[in-house]
Parts: C-alpha cells; structure tokens; sequence
C-alpha cells in the first residue's frame, strides 16, 4: 500500500454542495488510505481560521482548485490560496489541478496552463450527467495520484520536518519491523515535533498545534513498512468509520470506543495492558502505534486531535 496523499480543497462556499459531490467521489480512495482530504469546513471551533488553511496548504500533495465564477470572484482564493498553491506547483512542491465546475472564462488565468478536469475541460454543471463528470474527475485524481507515489519511489522515503526532528531512527525501526520500539520511538519524536521536553506534560494545545510534515512524515513511515495495516490515517478511518469527527473534540467518546474494541486496545469491556498488544504484523490493522494511548500524562482525547491534522 503506497503513503497517504495529502489533497486541498480551494474552492468558494457558493460551490459547496459541488464539493461535497466530488469528495463523495474520491470516499473510496479515503477509505483504501491513498488519500486525505481537508477543506475549511473541518475548522474546529475556537481555531484561527487563517492559521489553519495556510499549514494545510503548505503541505498538500495536490490542491484541487474548484472553479467557477464564485472562485475567480473571491479574493481570498485568488489572492491567497491561488498565490500560495502556484509558488508550491512552480517549486515541484505539489501538484495544482483545476476543476472545472461551472462555465467562465479561465483560460488566461494563472493556472489556465494547466490540465484541467473534468475530460475536456467541459464544466461539471455542464454534463447531463454530473455524476459521470464526477467520476471521471476521480479517475484522474487516481491516475495523479499513482504518478506522485511512483516520484516518491524513486526519491526514497520522505523525511521532512517543519521542526527539525531526525526521523531516521523510527524509520530504520520500522523497515527492520521493531514494532515495539518503533511505538515508543513515535512518542518521543511527537514530544520533539511539539517542544515538550522529557518529564514535561502534553497539553491539548500541543498536539491541536501538531505540524502537519511532521504527523504526514510519522504516518508515511508507518503506512509504507506496515503494508497499509498500522498508521495514524488507518486508525481516523476506523473513527469514521464509527461516527467520530476529525475536529479535535473529546465528545465523540462511543466512536472512541468502537474503535478501541475493533483494534483491540479493549478486549471483552476490558482495557489490555501495553505488554499484552500484539507487536507483530498480524497484529489488527490499526493497532499501532499506541503508545501514546498508554503513556503517563497524555492528552485525553489525543486520537481525535491527531486526526483532525491529518
């Protein structure tokens, strides 16, 4: 299983309803772990909004750029988001694909040099049949997406990181399938993503504050020498796949629990000791990494904060 790719939503709110149809379109791609999705909506309460965009931005892998009059009208996502997303693709730091919702002139646009979607550049809204647009929007979001993790290959593994934490340790573990201490390892390499120091607490703050490179590069890691069986994006999945919400909250506490039970983390209404989970590949998918669930002063609620910068 290849690593999860990173997609951003630049789209105006008037075009909502059309992004919720195209990202129905890629579920399937979500749920397989080939991709993750983020857009404004997943903003938590309480958040700076600004803040937020611009680190997701900063680290997509492919930003979709959903277009309409609406789009070209908004001087947020001209200015900004278009900005940013064009510096990132002329830098080879991402890949930018127009999307073409609605019929306007977007020719002689910056991106207006750029293969655009759906086939033939026809407006979605323009297509009898939306859903066949959709559909073949997909497939080409496949196709790129194929194409990046064949770069990836021939690049080796991705070892960023927006602090300056050495990921080399953890991914030499996790090639060797030291599944134990690879779990320990992501601990510590998460407290120096965030500037704890050894014996100082994690605060909610922290990890809601999480660098997106740094969370992408420990996922990576374990979604590549796992097969696709352990990883942060494999355990939001099954939170989904539940009812929970990547929006930071602890209020999702059933969801919590199903998920607990499906990895076993709880087994029979019983929670298991850390020595008793099964550190081999036959562990359930999603089992690992784990030890932030068992450590002495971690956040309650850390999964469902982790997600939400996924």
């Amino acid at each position: 299983m290849q690593n999860s790719t990173e997609l951003f939503f630049s789209y105006s709110h008037r075009d909502e309803a059309l992004r919720d149809e195209l990202a129905m379109h890629l579920k399937s791609l979500e749920r397989r772990g080939l991709i993750s999705s983020w857009h404004d909506r997943r903003i938590s309460a309480g958040t700076e909004w600004k803040n937020e965009i611009d680190r997701h931005l900063k680290t997509a892998d492919i930003i979709l750029l959903l277009v309409s009059a609406y789009f070209l009208n908004s001087d947020y996502c001209w200015d900004i988001e278009l900005e940013l997303a064009m510096q990132r693709h002329e830098a080879g730091e991402a890949r930018v694909i127009p999307v073409i919702l609605r019929p306007v002139d977007w020719q002689d646009t910056v991106f207006g040099k750029l293969q655009a979607l759906p086939r033939d550049a026809k407006p979605v809204t323009s297509w009898a049949d939306q859903h066949e647009a959709f559909a073949d929007i997909a497939l080409n979001i496949k196709a790129a997406i194929e194409d990046l993790f064949k770069e990836r290959q021939q690049k080796g593994d991705d070892l960023r990181s927006a602090k300056g934490v050495d990921y080399t340790k953890l991914r030499d573990l996790l090639k060797a399938q030291q599944w134990k201490e690879a779990d320990y390892e992501t601990y510590l390499v998460i407290r120096q993503a965030v500037g704890k120091q050894q014996g100082s607490e994690m605060q909610e703050q922290d990890l809601l504050n999480f660098p997106c490179a740094d969370l992408r590069t420990i996922n990576d890691l374990w979604i590549r020498y796992s097969g696709g069986r352990f990883g942060f994006s494999v355990q939001k999945q099954l939170y989904l796949n539940f009812g929970g919400q990547p929006d930071g909250q602890d209020h999702y506490r059933e969801a919590w629990e199903a998920l607990c039970s499906r990895v076993e983390w709880i087994v029979n209404g019983e929670s298991i000791a850390y020595d008793q989970l099964t550190f081999t590949i036959a562990a359930p998918v999603g089992h690992l990494p784990a030890f932030c669930r068992y450590s002495v002063g971690w956040v309650n609620g850390w999964g469902g904060m982790i997600f939400s910068a996924l």
